[in-house]
């Protein structure tokens, strides 16, 4: 294959087709190499096809904008019309994901698609020699971004400082802060948030968010049969549930990505501890999402470095709250891995993978969390012995007893969290958790 491979890439020429999208090349002004190399993955997929099938041919469509893209390839023996689905099919993704329009990438062992003369070195690199593993490609791009030096910002060493938008929230048993630690350990820490114009019902106070933060940790150690989340408590043995009401409506919170925005309103008050993962419970609804992961970016002296946690969606499925809590907070530690056996397979999509389980039966599936098991097989990410994926679940520092060989979030050396790592490095992780200790 790699003798093919080679012969092909040495064989690339380019040329004009006809008229805008349908069977035109895309143009050579936009030579992001992200895309390329993308769109290679779908060339390569074809060509394998090509030499099962000699008989038949391939067509490759990309759509490519800002370094994300959308790729189809479809295959027959009909050229007019292979051209015709696979374009009709590259724009419906593209439409979908607004990378753009689509255009003719190769045709059957022909590079289409203008290249300048470094993408063809990369192409010819990436078809002739062995793919490196990037795992700064397997991030999540979207987040909210909190200057640490602008107005109203709040370090987590100074939050005695904070006062309530709303006097009325002022209630007894309510802390807007982190209260004093009873271990330096790894822990979980919980945040009650409200809308602006959200009812208040207590459950800060009244004990709701404590009684499914403690089911879940139940549930978990009864299917692990050894651990459970390090949970930040108080002197007194309750847990340490911080309140915060943000600026948004309710409204307002459907309008943009919910989970990052709150998220981020939390680190701006000052949640952002090096040795805390935060777990946020929104008292109401937001569109029909039970939990998401929330992705901020603290910004500090020109680096940045992403504070992330699960998001709660109250209001939605309440009697699920607990697996929601459970299901968001794997996440924010980053699994499913992509290199999970069982991780759902999107091949249209930028990582081809996304960070769920493709069966039924697991708390981490991708039908929402509505089961029970985690990782009943120890295969998928809770101490597995997958080759080439070295972060598991029970080696977390966040849950206890905690082992010697902890691990933390995988950060990559921009201190943003990888969803695929191949080699975990303690040091960078520690290197990018001291940053925020300021």
């Amino acid at each position: 294959m790699k003798k093919i491979l080679t012969l092909l890439a040495l064989c690339l020429f380019w040329y004009d087709i006809g008229s805008a999208g349908l069977e035109q090349p895309g143009p050579g002004e936009d030579n992001s190499i992200s895309c390329i190399v993308g769109a290679l993955d779908a060339y390569k997929e074809s060509q394998e096809y090509l030499i099962k099938n000699p008989k038949k041919n391939v067509v490759v469509y990309m759509s490519c904008s800002g370094g994300r893209w959308q790729w189809n390839w479809r295959a027959g023996k009909k050229l007019k019309s292979i051209h015709k689905k696979s374009f009709k099919e590259c724009t419906k993704h593209s439409n979908k994901a607004g990378t753009g329009e689509c255009f003719l990438f190769s045709t059957n062992d022909k590079i289409n698609w203008k290249l300048n003369d470094y993408a063809k070195k990369v192409v010819n690199k990436t078809l002739t020699g062995k793919k490196e593993h990037n795992e700064e490609t397997y991030v999540l791009e979207q987040s909210y971004i909190i200057d640490s030096s602008s107005e109203g910002f709040v370090k987590y060493k100074e939050q005695n400082k904070l006062t309530y938008k709303n006097p009325e929230d002022n209630i007894p048993g309510r802390f807007l802060y982190d209260q004093e630690d009873i271990t330096d350990d790894y822990q979980v820490h919980a945040i009650y948030i409200l809308a602006s114009d959200s009812k208040d019902r207590q459950f800060d106070v009244k004990g709701k968010i404590e009684k499914i933060v403690l089911k879940a940790n139940k549930h978990l150690k009864n299917k692990t049969k050894e651990k459970q989340f390090r949970l930040d408590l108080t002197k007194e043995g309750k847990l340490d549930v911080s309140f915060l009401r943000v600026d948004k409506t309710k409204k307002q919170m459907h309008t943009g990505d919910a989970a990052s925005y709150l998220m981020g309103m939390a680190v701006k008050n000052g949640f952002y501890h090096p040795k805390k993962l935060y777990t946020i419970f929104y008292q109401d609804k937001y569109r029909d999402e039970g939990g998401q992961v929330g992705n901020a970016k603290l910004l500090l002296d020109k680096e940045l470095v992403e504070v992330n946690g699960g998001v709660t969606y109250m209001g939605a499925y309440p009697q699920d709250n607990w697996k929601i809590h459970l299901h968001e907070l794997f996440h924010a530690l980053g699994f499913v891995q992509l290199c999970a056996p069982g991780a759902v397979i999107e091949k249209n999509e930028r990582w081809g993978k996304n960070d769920h389980l493709s069966y039924d039966g697991d708390i981490m599936s991708d039908r929402g969390g509505d089961a029970n098991n985690i990782d009943k097989k120890r295969k998928e990410y809770y101490g597995h012995s997958i080759p080439n994926c070295p972060l598991d679940l029970r080696k977390s520092a966040f849950l206890e007893p905690t082992e010697k060989n902890f691990q933390l979030q995988p950060y990559v050396n921009s201190c943003v969290i990888t969803r695929w790592i191949k080699k975990y490095n303690h040091q960078q992780s520690l290197d990018c958790l001291a940053k925020l200790d300021f």
